[in-house]
């Protein structure tokens, strides 16, 4: 399966914006006033109801265009893959803005940012929310807030990059954000179809030094849109424990089996450990009441079992 995504940022020589046919912004050096570039963006321009930011600089003689798969308007959900980016390309030229070099871009430009996204068949519960939270491999590396209340983030914060992955339902992320977008659409009704019960799992890719190391290619379109590589998938690992197994504390018999159970599952059943610690805690004065108790953890030990988290398993499967 080819990379997809919701969000890209390329850059190319300014040669190829080969036409302004409405008035691009311009910026000024405020040290000498002379032209830095020229810039459009879409938030500014309500009629065009999707991402869409082209920028040149002169010093650089570089140009700058980044777009959302909205572009593709009612082939949106097909996504930017290395079959739309063409598409998403000339429908930039549709919108009358400007006149870019299609096959200039193709041929020459790379990716410099990047969403990628992976949208699955799976309605995002409690359940699952739970799980989530629960199955963080290394909950002080990764920090979770809630995302537009439809979902949730997971972000660490390094010295030089973010690593962040965003589970979310789409259907009502479409329904809450984007429904100016979605009321332009031809086959709106087709649309929002295919996305109910969709679940969207996006990670950013923020720079090239990030593309190569997680896709393990260049950053030429041709490169990036051929790239195989899981990305989602190995960020989900990077994030959560696939391994790790749910105590199941169904057969214990009140309080003291159920505490027994958790200090066994805290030394992974190892009785020689959960032995060894009680004894230099000082807990038991007597052998014999050490031994007793160890008897009981023995007994609880083949009572209880853990099981495969089979929740975060599936969702994995699904990358």
């Amino acid at each position: 399966m080819f990379i997809k995504c919701d969000t890209i940022k390329l850059r190319c020589n300014y040669k190829y914006l080969k036409e302004m046919k409405i008035h691009f912004n311009i910026q000024y050096n405020s040290k000498n006033n002379k032209e830095l570039g020229r810039y459009f963006n879409s938030k500014y321009h309500p009629e065009i109801p999707f991402n869409l930011y082209i920028a040149t600089n002169n010093y650089h003689q570089s140009m700058e265009i980044e777009f959302s798969s909205k572009i593709l308007k009612e082939d949106y959900q097909k996504l930017i893959n290395r079959d739309t980016i063409r598409q998403c390309l000339e429908n930039i030229n549709k919108l009358g803005i400007c006149t870019i070099d299609v096959n200039g871009i193709l041929k020459n430009a790379w990716i410099i940012r990047a969403d990628v996204t992976e949208d699955v068949d799976l309605k995002l519960t409690d359940e699952i929310l739970n799980a989530l939270n629960q199955n963080v491999g290394n909950y002080r590396r990764f920090k979770w807030q809630h995302y537009e209340g439809k979902g949730i983030t997971f972000t660490k914060d390094t010295k030089y990059n973010k690593e962040e992955i965003k589970i979310y339902n789409k259907y009502e992320e479409l329904l809450k954000h984007s429904r100016k977008f979605v009321d332009t659409l031809p086959n709106r009704n087709k649309v929002m179809d295919y996305f109910y019960g969709k679940t969207r799992f996006e990670i950013t890719l923020q720079n090239e030094t990030q593309i190569k190391e997680r896709l393990g290619v260049g950053t030429s379109i041709k490169d990036f849109f051929n790239a195989t590589s899981s990305a989602v998938r190995e960020q989900f690992d990077r994030v959560f424990d696939v391994s790790k197994k749910d105590l199941d504390t169904s057969k214990c018999k009140g309080y003291d089996e159920w505490c027994m159970a958790y200090l066994l599952d805290y030394f992974n059943g190892d009785l020689k450990q959960v032995e060894q610690s009680l004894r230099s805690s000082n807990v038991y004065n007597s052998r014999n009441g050490l031994a007793e108790r160890m008897k009981k953890f023995k007994a609880v030990k083949q009572s209880i079992n853990k099981k495969e988290n089979g929740i975060i398993r599936q969702i994995r499967n699904m990358l």
